[in-house]
C-alpha cells in the first residue's frame, strides 16, 4: 500500500471513533493524494466513501483541501484554462469550447443555438471565506459533471454561479432532475440553488454578451 492508501485506512478507522485524531489524519489524506498525484475531487469523494452516510465532517474536508493546495505541485496545465483546486474549466476556455462549436457547425453544418445549452447553476450567496467558496465549487462541479457526463465543459462563472457547455438534447426533464437531486445531496442544509437553461444566440459573436452577462 502507497501513503495514500494508508492514510485513507486510518481515517476510516479515525472516522469509525478511532484513537487517530480526525483532523491530523484528513491532514495527511490530503497530502499524500497531492503527492500521489490523486486530484482533490478524487480525495474528497473518497472521504465521503469511508464516512457514515457519505457526509465526512467539515473539519475533515476542510482539513484534506488545506492539505492537498499545500502540498500539490504546480499543475502541468494552462492555469489559465482549470482550476487546480476545482477542476471547473475558467470562462476563457468556456469561451474557447463554444468557439469550437461554433466553428465546426460552421464546417459541418448544423445550428449551436439548437444543439448546445449552457445548464447554469447559481448558489445566490458567498462563502465566509475562499475556502469555502472551493468546497461548494466542488460539490456544483461534481454534481454538472454527472448529470451532463457525455459532452460537458464545466466552468465557474463567479464565485456563486457555473456552467456546463451540453448538448441540448441531455438537459431534459431527466438530466435537470438528476442535477437537482445531486444538488440536493451535495449541498445538503444549504438553500436550493436557482439552476436554468441558457440558451445559446444564433450569431456566434453575440457569445461575448451571452457570458458577460452571466458573469457579472
Amino acid at each position: 500500500m502507497n501513503d495514500y492508501d494508508v492514510a485513507t485506512a486510518a481515517f476510516a478507522r479515525a472516522v469509525r471513533g478511532g484513537r487517530e485524531s480526525l483532523v491530523d489524519v484528513a491532514l495527511v489524506v490530503g497530502a499524500s493524494a497531492a503527492s500521489q498525484g490523486v486530484s482533490l475531487v478524487e480525495a474528497v469523494e473518497r472521504i465521503a466513501e469511508l464516512s457514515p452516510g457519505r457526509e465526512p465532517p467539515y473539519v475533515a474536508v476542510r482539513s484534506v483541501v488545506e492539505a492537498w493546495t499545500g502540498s500539490a505541485p504546480p499543475p502541468v496545465t494552462d492555469a489559465d484554462c482549470h482550476d487546480p483546486l476545482t477542476a471547473l474549466t475558467s470562462v476563457s476556455h468556456l469561451r474557447t469550447r463554444l468557439d469550437d462549436v461554433y466553428r465546426q457547425a460552421g464546417h459541418r453544418g448544423g445550428e449551436p443555438a439548437v444543439s448546445h445549452v449552457l445548464v447554469v447553476v447559481e448558489l445566490g450567496r458567498r462563502g465566509a471565506h475562499g475556502l469555502e467558496d472551493d468546497l461548494w465549487g466542488l460539490e456544483v462541479g461534481h454534481a454538472l459533471a454527472v448529470a451532463f457526463p457525455a459532452h460537458e465543459t464545466v466552468a465557474r462563472l463567479a464565485p456563486d454561479r457555473f456552467a456546463a457547455l451540453t448538448q441540448a438534447e441531455d438537459a431534459d426533464v431527466v438530466g435537470l432532475a438528476v442535477l437537482a437531486r445531486l444538488l440536493r445531496e451535495g449541498l445538503a442544509g444549504e438553500p436550493e440553488p436557482r439552476v436554468w437553461v441558457e440558451r445559446l444566440p444564433h450569431d456566434g459573436d453575440a457569445v461575448t454578451w451571452v457570458l458577460s452577462r452571466l458573469t457579472e
